[in-house]
């Protein structure tokens, strides 16, 4: 490929245009009037000819870092005397990631690389490419010394590659790191009938309280097969008895009757208590998620140089949506994080104060239970489409004066990148790798195997099969803003009791504020 001459910006001016980058709001012209030089880098011929050190800024745990902390160390070890990796934790979430990373870029301080949700990366880029912190990717990509070839680009999931070119200007701005999703933690024993309402229909029925010690000792010692034949045997008693056993719902129309019929059961058999049979973790994944799966509008690129036009959702569908979901809430069919007044629905769950509970894939360990068995199941969804939320960082690059380190951010990301080390970093924290031929891995095929011994492990297992499943959302500057607003949507209408139109304007009001 014939490079062009690599032009630098300095990091006053950098730093500078970020800021005003951000309090702009002016319109956005993607494959048009983008004149800043330094968005689209020449990488260097060869390697600098003095080490140069590249940061890498996360917000991974101390448990979590061992995967990474190797590649890093054979990274440094290969490159000695050019580039050098430095690991470099932030926060301890991506919110605060994102706030720490804004802070130091506007006092100068620029790394090489960093973890990022896509709507961060948004706002690092800006709405106006002069000011953009990041530079667009293409040319690494394309280049015939370190980017991919063709069969490499192919071997990217679908998916996570798509969100890498879903910015509000053309062009790869982003690539996969490791990723997660959403799905179902259920309680298996209440569903094979220890729950409450045998409890109360069978309190001094000898077989029933024989069969529920069996399931407790089970518990006790981990021996999962010896668990799986003491419910079975719970549930098959119960079936035979009158008792009350359930199977696990598929769609949303499904999860609603279920919940109506665990609440009647329980009113059957004058269970107290409080009780929710479904609880989603997230606000706003629930309201964006249901919008795709009902084919509702939400947000688009499609009119981007129109800041206002970003956002669809205020409209009739969406009311009619909503009025229905917070009918079921307030039925108590189910309740959500903003409504349920302990920020996150798996405190619920793990207290068996729900039956199930609907979080991310990298949230496993928030949803163990010593007192039952957690499974896992498919997110029910509505409507005709089956789609899930896409959750889990991306990596985006930083321009630098040395467009050295932009090189070796670039060659580290390849590193962490490559299959059989992506395979070890996201398994280390239950997420997914991002390229096909990580799942044909040994190091994978085994993870999965052990499936049976701990939920970590279950989890990569169901989550196999969701990648053709996971949708991808416009970004641009206002995304994070209309997520927000989606947040807090619900319990403005349950809890303040906002009606849902004007809930619903509302947050069009904020979106629409925030862009213009």
């Amino acid at each position: 490929m014939k490079k062009k001459m690599f032009c630098t910006l300095s990091l006053l001016a950098l730093v500078g245009g970020f800021a005003a980058g951000l309090a702009s709001c002016g319109p956005v012209t993607p494959g048009g009037s983008e004149t800043n030089p330094d968005v689209d880098p020449i990488i260097p011929e060869g390697d600098p000819t003095s080490e140069v050190t590249i940061s890498f800024w996360h917000c991974m745990g101390h448990d979590r870092t061992d995967a990474v902390e190797k590649i890093v160390k054979e990274f440094n070890e290969k490159w000695k005397g050019k580039y050098k990796v430095e690991l470099s934790k932030l926060s301890g979430d991506y919110d605060s990631l994102d706030d720490t990373v804004r802070t130091r870029l506007q006092s100068g301080e620029v790394p090489g690389l960093t973890m990022a949700y896509p709507d961060s990366i948004a706002q690092y880029i800006s709405n106006d490419i002069e000011y953009s912190a990041v530079f667009r990717l293409n040319n690494y990509i394309n280049d015939d010394e370190v980017g991919y070839t063709q069969e490499e680009l192919d071997d990217f999931v679908d998916q996570y590659w798509a969100e890498g070119n879903s910015y509000h200007y053309s062009g790869t701005w982003s690539m996969p790191f490791y990723k997660s999703t959403e799905i179902m933690y259920y309680n298996d024993n209440y569903f094979h009938g220890d729950n409450a309402q045998n409890d109360a229909k069978f309190a001094s029925n000898s077989t029933y309280n024989t069969l529920k010690a069996a399931i407790t000792t089970a518990q006790s010692t981990g021996d999962y097969d010896t668990m799986t034949t003491a419910l079975e045997n719970l549930k098959s008693w119960a079936q035979e008895n009158g008792g009350y056993t359930y199977e696990v719902p598929t769609t949303w129309d499904e999860a609603v009757s279920l919940g109506r019929q665990m609440i009647a059961d329980r009113k059957a058999e004058n269970c107290g208590g409080t009780f929710f049979p479904l609880g989603y973790d997230s606000d706003a994944n629930f309201i964006i998620s249901q919008l795709a799966q009902r084919g509702l509008a939400y947000t688009t690129n499609d009119n981007i140089n129109e800041p206002t036009d970003h956002f669809v959702f205020n409209n009739q569908n969406t009311i009619d949506f909503l009025t229905e979901v917070t009918a079921l809430i307030k039925e108590g069919v189910f309740v959500t994080g903003e409504t349920s007044g302990v920020s996150y629905t798996n405190t619920l769950f793990t207290a068996k104060e729900t039956a199930m509970t609907i979080g991310s894939t990298g949230g496993s360990s928030y949803n163990v239970s010593s007192n039952f068995r957690v499974s896992l199941a498919e997110v029910p969804y509505a409507g005709e489409n089956q789609l899930y939320i896409q959750q889990g960082p991306s990596i985006c690059f930083f321009i630098q004066n040395d467009p050295y380190v932009q090189k070796g951010a670039w060659l580290f990301y390849k590193a962490m990148a490559e299959t059989e080390a992506n395979t070890e970093l996201a398994l280390e924290s239950s997420y997914d790798p991002v390229r096909d031929s990580c799942y044909e891995t040994k190091t994978y095929t085994d993870w999965i195997s052990k499936y049976k011994e701990d939920l970590i492990y279950d989890i990569p297992n169901h989550t196999k099969d969701f990648r053709d499943k996971l949708m991808v959302s416009e970004v641009f500057i206002g995304s994070d803003v209309a997520r927000d607003q989606m947040d807090t949507l619900i319990s403005q209408i349950v809890s303040s009791n906002v009606p849902v139109a004007t809930a619903v304007n509302n947050a069009y009001m904020a979106c629409e504020a925030a862009v213009i």
